[in-house]
């Protein structure tokens, strides 16, 4: 079917003169061609390779991400957290002398400083004083709760219990 350049009516096949407009129609314009979807290329033979879908470029040399620079020395001297942590660690704090002595043992295994040892003593030490701290507690509240121990107090509520420091005892 052929239309019109003028008015776009559409033409009868063989008519040379649009009917609407009356102007001549020359030649005439071919329809076109019919859709048809697109089909992926087959391989023809299963062992032929199958060309890349994208451009195959040489590998990049492995370059590192962040400049790399030589080890920093060690700092001379003996770690002053693990020093303090000993000495710490010989008083009766509980905690100070763990906390300062753990630091001193991080630190001397990032920077190489010395007083590894006294790091490791210290927090022995301290383990072993927080261990019989715990069980003497223990033995203490076992040892009078067992023999019934009465501390008398100023505040009495009644004939039956008594307000003391280890808590509300029955008597």
């Amino acid at each position: 079917m052929t239309f019109c350049p003028n008015c776009g009516a559409s033409l009868q096949p063989g008519v040379s003169v649009c009917p609407r407009c009356g102007k001549t129609a020359g030649a005439a314009i071919p329809p076109p061609p019919p859709f048809q979807p697109y089909q992926m290329p087959h391989q023809i033979d299963p062992g032929q390779p199958v060309p890349p879908a994208y451009p195959q470029y040489p590998p990049r040399p492995m370059v590192p991400a962040y400049p790399v620079y030589p080890p920093r020395p060690a700092p001379a001297g003996t770690n002053t957290f693990a020093v303090l942590g000993f000495i710490l660690a010989l008083l009766p704090l509980p905690f100070a002398g763990l906390v300062l002595c753990v630091m001193g043992l991080i630190q001397c295994g990032q920077t190489g400083q010395k007083g590894k040892g006294l790091a490791i003593a210290g927090i022995i030490i301290r383990i072993l004083g927080i261990a019989l701290l715990v069980i003497g507690i223990a033995a203490a509240v076992w040892y009078f709760a067992d023999t019934g121990y009465y501390l008398p107090d100023v505040w009495e509520w009644d004939e039956g219990f008594a307000f003391t420091a280890l808590g509300l005892l029955r008597i």
